[in-house]
């Protein structure tokens, strides 16, 4: 007699049906089991390797030639062409350090040419008068100081514009107290007499880092120099500090041609020059950045 097990079926005359296993239930059983297994591999190892994950937050290096990194680095490196050293002269600067006057030099970086509207006035030497609206400075002010920014017009500025205007780049601006706005005359540009064969300082954009917050921080090379001129020949000297009390090394006998065939590079001193360091904060409203503070490192 055939033994009985829970789960059998009988046939109409007692016999136990014979059941084919259908191969797919067999294989969705099999998948189904993996997937359990492999959760819980997964929980366990988790559980015991995962308990001490490092979460916080790590700086990142940004490339030099990054958008954001060029546009900030060209606004605090205008002292190049304009000769505003206040980054260069100033251990630390936050935004309290900037006078007046600097802060209209930043925010004229930010005009535009179509701001300046001709009043249909001309100087007595013929030269035309634009006008320039105080409320565009306030407006471009925030740009670069973030917006806890205070400003009361200075009465003259002369400003070296990136663009020409009657093929003329350099503007004497006047304030009009009644109009509020800034009278701008454009005038040629003086040509030095003698070709600048040793500046006065070096500078070169190191490193950019994005900090956790997003802040960003870029790291810039300065060295300083001073020329003297001895008959035929130059004595230079290259400083580490904006003061020249530290020397880094004198130069005797150098020849105008030697300038030019091996001008002064700061590529040779970097590992013995200072360190501008910028720091720009981000907006919350509109995630740009601005001008936080900077300091040298020696």
């Amino acid at each position: 007699m055939e033994e009985f097990k829970i789960g059998d079926d009988f046939d109409e005359e007692g016999n136990v049906k014979e059941h084919k296993v259908d191969k797919k239930i067999i294989i969705l059983i099999v998948i189904g089991i993996s997937i359990v297994f492999g959760l819980l591999v997964f929980l366990v190892s988790n559980a015991i390797f995962g308990g001490h994950k490092d979460d916080t937050p790590v700086d990142t290096q940004v490339a030099l030639t990054d958008e954001n990194v060029q546009i900030l680095y060209k606004y605090v490196a205008h002292k190049d062409s304009h000769g505003n050293d206040l980054f260069l002269r100033e251990n630390n600067v936050t935004v309290d350090t900037f006078k007046d006057e600097d802060k209209l030099y930043y925010a004229l970086q930010f005009v535009q040419p179509e701001e300046l509207i001709y009043s249909e006035k001309t100087t007595d030497q013929k030269q035309k008068i634009y006008d320039l609206s105080i409320s565009k400075i306030r407006k471009y002010l925030p740009a670069f100081f973030g917006n806890d920014i205070n400003f009361t017009p200075i009465e003259e500025l002369t400003y070296k514009f990136d663009f020409t205007i009657n093929d003329l780049g350099v503007a004497k601006l006047t304030y009009n107290d009644e109009e509020e706005v800034y009278k701008v005359v454009f005038e040629k540009e003086e040509e030095n007499e003698e070709e600048e064969l040793v500046k006065p300082y070096y500078t070169e954009l190191s490193s950019a880092t994005k900090k956790a917050d997003g802040t960003l921080i870029l790291n810039e090379k300065v060295i300083y120099a001073s020329s003297t001129k001895e008959s035929d020949t130059y004595k230079i000297n290259i400083y580490k500090d904006y003061q020249h009390t530290t020397l880094i090394e004198a130069r005797q006998d150098v020849t105008k041609d030697d300038l030019n065939s091996n001008p002064i590079s700061i590529e040779k001193y970097k590992d013995r020059a200072a360190t501008i360091t910028y720091t720009f904060k981000v907006k919350e409203l509109n995630k740009t950045y601005y001008f936080a503070g900077s300091s040298i490192t020696y």
